[in-house]
């Protein structure tokens, strides 16, 4: 599915996309959490989920999907979805997981991180999925805030490890219906 409005396309990512999602999420990821990171943590993190070995055997996998945001021809973003996937907290019946959006932070309160939410909002719903769910940071205020306004609602927590701590995510849920 394609999406263009205004210079912005989305699309589905393909197996020919390996080294541009290992880019956006080594550079958005880092953009997101650098301040607060040991940069010990953040390097041993970037380099053991963003290689290109890892990411391809992630678009090989039929439970996940992958979305490129470009403006003019430009990635700036993308988002993971993952079907069949649960935590704690999250309702029964069919859900899936929105395991990772992020964008490159020059183009943050642009309002492409919503159309890339609503993006994936609509994937799920066109694939029948009953709740979009996932997992946020507990500290980051910006993007708890961001799924709030989004009609996402706080159904638990989940432990992210990474480094030497292990971090607290609140998992989050928005309902869907489909018509």
């Amino acid at each position: 599915m394609e999406k263009n409005k205004c210079n912005i396309l989305i699309r589905e990512a393909g197996s020919d996309d390996a080294k541009l999602l290992c880019a956006l999420q080594t550079v958005t990821f880092y953009e997101a959490y650098f301040e607060q990171d040991s940069p010990e943590d953040m390097a041993n993190y970037l380099h053991e989920m963003f290689n290109p070995e890892r990411v391809r055997l992630e678009l090989e996998d039929k439970d996940a999907s992958f979305y490129v945001m470009c403006r003019d021809g430009v990635a700036v973003g993308y988002a993971k979805l993952v079907r069949h996937s649960r935590a704690d907290g999250v309702s029964q019946g069919r859900t899936v997981e929105l395991k990772r959006i992020y964008l490159v932070e020059r183009v943050w309160r642009q309002g492409l991180g919503q159309a890339l939410l609503d993006h994936c909002i609509g994937v799920a719903m066109g694939e029948g999925f009953e709740s979009l769910w996932l997992g946020v940071w507990e500290r980051n205020e910006r993007a708890k805030g961001f799924y709030l306004k989004n009609g996402f609602e706080r159904v638990g927590t989940i432990e992210f490890p990474y480094g030497d701590t292990v971090g607290i995510n609140w998992v989050m849920e928005k309902r869907l219906y489909s018509i």
